[in-house]
C-alpha cells in the first residue's frame, strides 16, 4: 500500500543526487565560476594564440612573447613564455577559468626544465593579457597583446 510512494521518493533522491552525472553525460556540466555560462569550444580559439608585449619591473621593460594554448572544457592552459631580452624560454602550465566568451583568468607555473622558475597570474580580456609574473628575484607587471593569426 505505501510501497509506491516510498519507491517514488527514493528514486527522486537517487536522481537528484546524480544530476551532476547526468549533466556531465549531456556535456552541460561546466567547471568555470559561472555555471550558467556555457563554454563553447570556439572560446579556446578566441583566447589561444601568440601574445607579445612587455614585462616591467621598477622602470626596466623587457620584451616577452607568450604562445598560449587554452582548453576551456578542461580549464587548462599551457604554452611557452619567452624572454625576448635574453632568449630564455619557459614552459607554462596551469589553469584557465573563463568569465565570458572572450575573457578569463590565467593562473600558471613557469618551468625551466625540472626547475620551477615562477608564476604567472593574469587576466585575459579584449585580446589583452595583463597580470603579474613573479620570479624568485622580481615581480614583473605584464602587459601583452594577442597577435593576429
Amino acid at each position: 500500500m505505501f510501497k509506491l510512494p516510498v519507491l517514488a521518493a527514493s528514486l527522486m533522491l537517487v536522481f537528484t543526487s546524480c544530476s551532476a552525472l547526468f549533466n556531465g553525460l549531456t556535456n552541460d556540466l561546466t567547471l568555470h565560476p559561472n555555471p550558467r555560462i556555457s563554454a563553447p569550444m570556439s572560446v579556446s580559439d578566441t583566447i589561444s594564440g601568440t601574445y607579445t608585449g612587455d614585462g616591467t619591473v621598477l622602470f626596466v621593460k623587457t620584451g616577452y612573447r607568450l604562445v598560449l594554448n587554452v582548453n576551456v572544457q578542461s580549464n587548462r592552459a599551457d604554452g611557452v613564455l619567452t624572454n625576448l631580452g635574453n632568449g630564455k624560454s619557459y614552459a607554462l602550465t596551469g589553469k584557465y577559468l573563463p568569465v565570458s566568451a572572450t575573457s578569463g583568468s590565467l593562473d600558471a607555473e613557469l618551468w625551466e626544465g625540472a626547475h620551477k622558475s615562477g608564476t604567472l597570474t593574469a587576466r585575459i580580456a579584449e585580446r589583452q593579457l595583463t597580470g603579474t609574473l613573479a620570479t624568485p628575484l622580481f615581480a614583473y607587471t605584464m602587459a601583452l597583446s594577442r597577435q593576429e593569426k
